[in-house]
């Protein structure tokens, strides 16, 4: 049976090669207070979406602020990324992406939603238009 709000290990983006050609490759798009890396692209393995959260050190020093970050966007997503599965699933594309974290200040829950909630529509409006 599989979890409808879960976040499995398949579902994160953890190939260094795969990281390597998002961030050279791939398309950016802002969603306050994330910017969003994505590449799109077909592969014999079928439909898949992956995804990398990252928090840079330059503003957040300690760990427990950079992990609570990230906690808040995995959870975030993990209750937004229903209609994001069903677009990858229908195009028959594969899909990586990554989050990071721009803001200077340490966002509330709310804010973080609002920005997975624009990223994700965002991303179904890309893979629909292709």
């Amino acid at each position: 049976m599989v979890k409808k709000y879960g976040f499995s290990k398949q579902e994160k983006l953890k190939s260094v090669v795969s990281i390597e050609k998002l961030f050279t490759s791939g398309r950016l798009f802002w969603a306050y207070p994330l910017s969003v890396h994505y590449r799109i692209y077909n592969d014999e393995g079928g439909a898949a979406c992956k995804m990398l959260v990252s928090v840079g050190k330059h503003f957040f020093k300690r760990a427990v602020f950079r992990n609570r970050i990230k906690r808040l966007i995995r959870e975030a997503y993990r209750l937004n990324k229903e209609a994001l599965l069903t677009a990858v699933h229908q195009a028959n594309i594969r899909l990586d992406f990554g989050i990071v974290y721009k803001s200077k200040e340490i966002a509330d829950y709310k804010t973080i939603e609002a920005g997975v909630k624009q990223a994700v529509e965002k991303l179904v409006d890309t893979i629909t238009k292709n």
